[in-house]
């Protein structure tokens, strides 16, 4: 398996799903091989017998000339070693199999999102930043041919939605019996009710209504929306406090509006949350919302805080309407549209009846059609298609 990242890298969705999927096949009696970027603290190599990872590259989290060139001459003198059935490349972190062996080993390919899909995330950010990276990203798609070449050679193309195949069918014109939809899974036995007393005395919290966000805090992620609307939600509510898990590039610009907004007294930025924590964080919060403005494949963020019974409030964009059913067991909205946000958010909070009934629904369905071990399952048996 090739993959940009593993959540020693970052604890980003992508990630968290490769080793789910990775623990998963090896849970089952599998031996997997990890290519990766290098580590950060420039570890080459760990594992054991059934799990072997090895960091290549240049830089982490960077697919470069030096990564590809470097994983597949790593490739290639392990195949001599190894008696490989099958590559699975994460995204494109395996084009370099495709450019510089000839094997003829089946290829999976897993994506969970496109360049084009990049780019109209870009100008979704409607600012001079926004359009000067939808260009870079465009040059970049005119130029670098390691997706294309990858898909057309692939025996199996994986989309973690319906909405992102039917935009990788649409954007690479490849033919339909070459892909299907694996969504995310989630681990029903780790993210779900819990009680949280502890938590809340930690961060001091009483009675308040508490709506969450999880991400990477990155203004494509909606995260300055919050505090738009949130002085309007206090004028009726003043005991509804907003917490930020995560870290990113935004954070600061975030802290310096709420400092100036004078709202701090209702804003924690808890900052990054270990993965044992994170279920604790969703049982704590009355709302999730996750306001995105980008084209997200499937955020893992969406059915973890589903699993946990939790009423979520999101964008209809990207993947996020293949998981939520509007007023069912969620609610969507338009993206950016702050006057919709805002009412959601105090129906929601307001209404219990709704709040419980959206929840109850929302765990239901991430058992039924979510679930980590669907996930692997599912992917075992492209597998087998592939190899038969």
């Amino acid at each position: 398996m090739f993959a940009k990242g593993l959540p020693v890298h970052v604890q980003g969705g992508m990630e968290m799903h490769v080793e789910d999927l990775i623990n998963g096949l090896v849970k089952r009696g599998h031996k997997v091989t990890v290519i990766t970027t290098k580590h950060p603290r420039g570890i080459k190599r760990e594992g054991d017998k059934n799990l072997k990872i090895y960091y290549v590259g240049d830089k982490p989290l960077k697919y470069t000339k030096t990564f590809f060139k470097e994983s597949a001459e790593l490739f290639k003198a392990l195949s001599k070693q190894e008696d490989f059935d099958i590559v699975h490349s994460q995204s494109i972190a395996g084009a370099g199999v495709v450019r510089f062996t000839e094997t003829k080993l089946p290829i999976v390919v897993t994506l969970h999102g496109t360049i084009f899909n990049e780019i109209k995330s870009a100008l979704n950010k409607r600012s001079l930043k926004g359009y000067v990276g939808a260009s870079y990203l465009l040059l970049k798609m005119l130029t670098d041919k390691n997706d294309r070449l990858l898909l057309k050679r692939a025996d199996k193309i994986i989309a973690v939605s319906h909405q992102l195949c039917d935009d990788i069918r649409q954007q690479y014109r490849l033919p339909e019996e070459k892909l299907t939809v694996i969504p995310n899974g989630i681990d029903i036995n780790k993210f779900k009710p819990i009680h949280v007393e502890d938590l809340k005395k930690r961060l001091a919290l009483a009675n308040e209504k508490i709506i969450l966000f999880v991400s990477k805090i990155h203004r494509q992620k909606g995260c300055h929306l919050f505090l738009e609307i949130l002085p309007g939600i206090l004028k009726d509510n003043k005991n509804v406090k907003l917490i930020f898990v995560g870290t990113g590039p935004y954070l600061q610009k975030l802290k310096d509006m709420v400092k100036k907004m004078g709202i701090e007294n209702h804003v924690i930025f808890a900052g990054r949350v270990s993965d044992e924590e994170l279920p604790k964080y969703y049982n704590l919060a009355d709302i999730f919302v996750f306001p995105t403005l980008r084209m997200e494949g499937l955020p893992l963020v969406v059915p973890e805080a589903m699993a946990c019974e939790k009423p979520v409030i999101a964008s209809r964009i990207g993947g996020i309407p293949t998981v939520i059913e509007d007023n069912k067991d969620g609610i969507l909205i338009e993206p950016g549209n702050l006057k919709e946000l805002k009412e959601k958010i105090v129906e929601v909070l307001e209404d219990k009846e709704l709040a419980k009934r959206l929840g109850k629904n929302a765990r239901k369905k991430v058992v039924e059609r979510f679930s980590l071990d669907r996930m692997v399952e599912d992917t075992i048996r492209v597998y087998e298609d592939v190899m038969s």
